[in-house]
C-alpha cells in the first residue's frame, strides 16, 4: 500500500503534519504558557542577576538648604528650624535641578573622567556604558541620568542626593564633586540674588552722588563769580549798617532841629547839616548796594537761594539714597542661602545594588501573573469556541 507522501500530486501541501502539530499545541497549550511565560523568564532573571550583573556601589549624601530669615513651616519641618533660620524650598528645588542638568555632568567631568568609570571592561555589558559607535554627550547624559538619584523630602525639606558606581571610590569621588557643585551653585544663586537686590540701590545712590555734585559745584562757581563767599551774610552785614546809618541819620536830624529851634545861630549847624547830607549819600548808597540792578545784593541773594536750596534738596536725597542703600545690604544679607550638610559622602563597603533577590522575585511574580492572565485567557477561548 502506498504512503501518503507517495500520493502527493505536484503542487499539492501535506497538511497533516500541520494538523498534528496544531492539535499537540491545542492540548498542551498549558504547559507551552507556563514554559514560555514563566519558566524561561524567571531562569533567565536567575542567570542574569546570580551571574553576570555587576555589583554597584552607592555612595549617598543629604543635606538641607537653608535661608537667614524665611518663616519655617509647620509640622515635622518645624523642629529643623535654627534662631532667624528656616529651609528655603524654592532654592532647594533649583538645586535638585541643577543636579540632574547637563551643566552639572560636565562640571563632574571635569573632575572624574564619568566615561571610563561607567565603560569599566570589568563590568557586566548590560549595565555598562555602550555608546555603541555614538558616543556623545547627550548619549552619556541619557547614561548618567539613571545612576543618580535626586529625592526631597518636602515635609523635612532634606535633600538626598545618591550616585552608584562599578567601585567604592569612584562613587564617592563622584558623590563628593556633586557636594562640592551644590555648594558653589548656592554661592552663584547668592551673588545673583545680592546683585538684584543691591543692583537698584547702587544706581540711586550714584545718581543721588552725582546730583549732589553738581549742585556743590555749580554753588561753587557762583560764589567764585559773584566774589561772595556767602551772599546771605553779606546781605544781612548790608542790612546791619544800612540800620546803623538811619539810626544815625535820625539821631542827626533830631539834633539839628533841636539846635535849630534853641540855637539858630548856632555855628555848628552847617557841620550837622554836612554829615546829614554825607549821611544820606552813604544811605543812597548802600541801599543802591542792595537792590540795584543784577550787580546788587538781592539779585546775587536770589541766585544764592535757589543754587543753595539745590544743594540741600540734594543733600537730602543722597542723605535718603544711602539709607536706602542701607537697607538694600540688610536685605541682601537676610536673603543668602547655605546648605547646611547633614550626611557627607560615604565611602560604601558593600554593594548594594542590584537587589538581586529583590528583582528576581519581582520578575517571578510578574512572569506568574502573566502566566496566569493568558492561561485563563485562553481556557475562556477555547470554552466559548467549543474546543476540545
Amino acid at each position: 500500500m502506498t504512503s501518503s507522501a507517495a500520493r502527493l500530486q505536484p503542487g499539492t501541501v501535506d497538511r497533516s503534519g500541520w494538523k498534528r502539530t496544531r492539535s499537540y499545541l491545542m492540548r498542551h497549550y498549558g504547559w507551552i504558557l507556563f514554559l514560555g511565560t514563566f519558566v524561561l523568564p524567571t531562569v533567565a532573571a536567575a542567570l542574569y542577576y546570580g551571574l553576570i550583573v555587576s555589583d554597584r556601589y552607592v555612595s549617598e549624601s543629604r543635606f538641607l538648604v537653608r535661608s537667614v530669615d524665611k518663616p519655617a513651616s509647620e509640622g515635622i519641618s518645624a523642629y529643623l528650624r535654627d534662631f532667624g533660620i528656616a529651609r528655603a524650598n524654592d532654592d532647594a528645588y533649583a538645586i535638585q535641578e541643577y543636579l540632574y542638568s547637563r551643566d552639572a555632568m560636565k562640571a563632574v567631568m571635569r573632575k572624574v573622567d564619568l566615561r571610563a568609570v561607567y565603560a569599566r571592561a570589568d563590568a557586566d555589558p548590560l549595565t555598562r556604558y555602550n555608546p555603541w559607535g555614538r558616543d556623545t554627550d547627550e548619549a552619556f547624559y541619557r547614561y548618567f541620568k539613571r545612576q543618580l538619584t535626586v529625592a526631597k523630602d518636602d515635609e523635612t525639606g532634606i535633600t538626598t542626593v545618591s550616585v552608584s558606581a562599578y567601585r567604592a571610590a569612584d562613587a564617592k569621588a563622584i558623590m563628593d564633586a556633586l557636594v562640592a557643585l551644590s555648594e558653589a551653585q548656592i554661592n552663584i544663586l547668592n551673588v545673583r540674588a545680592r546683585r538684584d537686590t543691591l543692583g537698584q540701590a547702587q544706581q540711586t545712590l550714584a545718581q543721588a552722588e552725582t546730583g549732589l555734585t553738581n549742585a556743590t559745584r555749580a554753588l561753587t562757581q557762583y560764589r567764585n563769580a559773584s566774589e561772595s563767599v556767602d551772599p546771605m551774610k553779606s546781605a544781612d552785614a548790608a542790612v546791619d549798617r544800612g540800620a546803623t546809618l538811619d539810626q544815625s541819620l535820625a539821631t542827626l536830624q533830631v539834633n539839628l532841629r533841636t539846635m535849630l529851634a534853641k540855637a539858630p545861630n548856632n555855628p555848628a549847624i552847617p557841620a550837622v547839616r554836612e554829615r546829614i547830607a554825607a549821611l544820606t549819600r552813604q544811605i543812597a548808597q548802600q541801599r543802591g548796594a542792595l537792590t540795584g540792578g543784577s550787580d546788587g545784593l538781592s539779585a546775587k541773594l536770589g541766585n544764592y537761594e535757589d543754587l543753595k536750596v539745590r544743594q540741600d534738596l540734594a543733600a537730602k536725597i543722597y542723605e535718603t539714597a544711602q539709607a536706602q542703600m542701607e537697607t538694600a545690604r540688610q536685605e541682601a544679607i537676610r536673603q543668602q542661602i547655605y546648605i547646611g550638610t547633614i550626611v557627607r559622602p560615604n565611602l560604601p563597603d558593600e554593594a548594594i545594588e542590584p537587589r538581586r533577590w529583590r528583582y528576581f522575585f519581582t520578575v517571578a511574580l510578574l512572569s506568574c501573573w502573566t502566566f496566569l492572565m493568558l492561561y485563563l485567557l485562553a481556557s475562556g477561548s477555547r470554552e466559548h469556541l467549543n474546543l476540545d
